[in-house]
């Protein structure tokens, strides 16, 4: 089998082109993905899929062909993950923030970051306490089937599958073909605005034109995600990537879905180097460091972290390439409170503070207690074909479509 095992700076390397992917994207403004928690737009959900459906097929095809890759499924422990990603789901809707998107917002000069990181270490260290008291080790272990891809069973720290039933690696190849078919068919057909009709992989790829919604939505979204940030020319990089639906470019044509796909593949790239891509890790290795180093969770996350903190580095670091050089996103840490926070609560920035640090503690208490979040659950666990991914992300969008039904009201 063919193999590769990448020295841990090179996470620097794969957390930069993530970063500056998915600023490019938005995701590090925490407006993005507010407005997602009350289901406006979906951009987020559809690019994930369409990075997921990219992907899967090239790893299983790989696998199949003899290329190994760290398979990292986190373990179906059914309560804790679906409460975890409740949690999580709470967390971000009243915050906008999940863990990777804090370093991207950072490296965007957001103020609010900056409390929504404490937060996450408060989240992640109440985490560690709960992990080693007898109600932490009932949720981790009741009814807990391990680590289950749809097709296969991946024993613990083993870097192979084993198939359901005398399936084949060539078998599981076939079934994440049909795999990624069923999440192109949804990436394709479902709108990225509410009230509107089309994807952005059906505007790139049908001759059909936006409505005067969609160009309406497209324009506020432009709007909010460069407000406070450094002035661009009308013929520039960033004129084109915040606008590229109403600039004549077949570069930026297919900007959205190729963003997916190259994040897709610098997942499957990353485990290829046999690393895991994941953000939550790394605040509950800095919180055992600073506060908790004796603690049972401590010691495990200690013992397992690979080259996490190196890619949540690189991740600021792309975020922060990509805001002053290509998106001029970059707010110089002045204030800038998002518009649907401001529309509810109003300008106080203690207030957000208040929001961003308590719903980022209890979003990343959520990610710990599921062992998992957007990154190791949602995008490299669906890329696995993952059944505690599945479980995990149809529990952050119950937790945050309640959420912020209850928080922002109707919108």
């Amino acid at each position: 089998m063919i193999t590769l095992t990448a020295p841990l700076w090179v996470g620097i390397l794969i957390g930069f082109i993530i970063g500056a992917a998915a600023e490019a994207w938005g995701i590090g403004n925490p407006e993005t993905l507010i407005r997602l928690a009350k289901w406006e737009d979906r951009l987020f959900v559809d690019c994930i899929l369409l990075g997921v459906a990219i992907a899967t097929p090239v790893m299983y095809g790989l696998y199949a062909a003899g290329v190994g890759f760290h398979w990292s499924p986190k373990a179906l422990y059914l309560i804790g993950v679906g409460l975890g990603g409740l949690l999580f789901g709470v967390g971000l809707a009243i915050s906008g923030y999940f863990p990777g998107s804090t370093w991207m917002a950072l490296g965007e000069g957001r103020r609010d970051a900056i409390y929504a990181i404490f937060g996450g270490l408060a989240g992640a260290a109440a985490w560690t306490i709960l992990f080693q008291t007898p109600a932490g080790q009932w949720l981790v272990s009741t009814l807990n089937f391990g680590s289950q891809v749809i097709g296969a069973t991946h024993p613990a720290g083993k870097e192979y599958l084993i198939p359901w039933g005398g399936l084949t690696s060539l078998d599981l190849f076939g079934i994440s073909l049909l795999y990624a078919g069923i999440l192109f068919v949804i990436a394709y057909f479902m709108p990225r605005y509410k009230g509107g009709q089309h994807s952005c992989l059906r505007s790139a790829l049908s001759k059909e034109s936006l409505t005067d919604f969609e160009k309406g939505k497209r324009l506020d979204t432009a709007m909010y995600l460069t407000y406070g940030g450094l002035p661009y020319g009308e013929k520039s990089i960033a004129k084109k990537l915040n606008e590229y639906w109403a600039v004549e470019s077949n570069v930026t044509k297919f900007y959205m879905i190729s963003i997916g796909g190259i994040v897709g593949l610098t997942v499957v790239a990353e485990m290829f180097m046999h690393q895991i891509f994941g953000e939550s890790t790394t605040y509950s290795w800095m919180a055992g460091y600073i506060f908790l180093p004796d603690f049972k969770y401590s010691q495990i996350v200690f013992k397992g972290i690979g080259w996490e903190p190196f890619s949540d580095i690189g991740t600021l670091l792309g975020s922060f390439f990509a805001a002053t050089f290509l998106t001029r996103r970059f707010t110089a840490f002045r204030k800038n409170i998002p518009l649907s926070w401001q529309k509810r609560f109003g300008n106080n920035e203690g207030i957000r503070a208040l929001g961003s640090f308590g719903g980022t503690a209890i979003m990343m208490f959520g990610a710990r207690m599921a062992n998992g979040c957007a990154s190791g659950h949602i995008l490299s666990g669906l890329l696995q074909m993952s059944l505690s991914g599945w479980e995990f992300l149809i529990a952050v969008v119950v937790g945050m479509l309640v959420t912020a039904r209850i928080v922002y009201g109707e919108g």
